[in-house]
């Protein structure tokens, strides 16, 4: 049976993981609903504000020694304006959320119970810090005819409602990235998911040591 490892990265640690995060994100965000034609050089800018913003961290899921997923996450406010826009005037305080920027898994890795892994890990992270309120996380926005969608598509919907995230359809941001096939980056819409920490961090507040790490048989 083989082991995969679950280990929550900060600082120097992402530094190191940058490389392979980076890849991670062109090869999984090239799906559709994203089509994002992604450059390695990008994202490995990009990927740095998770190594140098205070609070912010890595969850990897390893298969031996290579990382098969990723979810990131950092304070809502050190994210870039079109991301914190919709929370400025919002019943959710911009300082009070926190926000997972991307969950990354390999086709081959899904559908065996490790995104609840990386989440648990991860909301456990920000539990502990006993900062932040709520979690958010956004998800882009498509046509249901969009002709690209793949006959066996199913969007993620019921996983995030699974995992206790409920949608804000009044809260979109708009980015713009460039698709595969495209010349030019155009602006598409994203709409954020929310969930109370509040029960995580009081369970988190008696505990005296983090859980940093995961082991899963599969």
């Amino acid at each position: 049976m083989t082991q995969h490892t679950f280990d929550v990265l900060t600082g120097n640690e992402i530094t190191e993981a940058i490389d392979e995060i980076a890849r991670l994100r062109i090869d999984i965000f090239a799906e559709y609903p994203y089509l994002y034609d992604g450059c390695v050089s990008y994202e490995v800018e990009y990927l740095r504000k998770f190594a140098s913003t205070k609070q912010s961290f890595m969850v990897v899921m390893k298969d031996k020694d290579e990382i098969v997923g990723a979810l990131t996450g950092l304070p809502l406010a050190h994210e870039q304006p079109a991301v914190r826009r919709p929370f400025t005037t919002s019943m959710y305080p911009l300082n009070s959320t926190f926000y997972f920027s991307e969950v990354l898994m390999y086709p081959a890795y899904r559908g065996n119970g490790y995104a609840s892994k990386l989440f648990k890990l991860a909301e456990q992270y920000v539990g502990q810090l006993c900062t932040y309120t709520y979690i958010a996380l956004a998800t882009v926005v498509r046509e249901a005819n969009h002709l690209k969608r793949p006959s066996a598509y199913r969007p993620l919907d019921g996983m995030w409602q699974h995992f206790g995230y409920k949608p804000l359809a009044n809260h979109i941001c708009i980015m713009d990235w460039q698709e595969h096939g495209d010349d030019n980056e155009t602006a598409k819409p994203l709409m954020f998911w929310i969930k109370s920490l509040s029960n995580i961090c009081q369970s988190w507040s008696q505990r005296s040591t983090p859980l940093n790490s995961m082991t899963a048989l599969g």
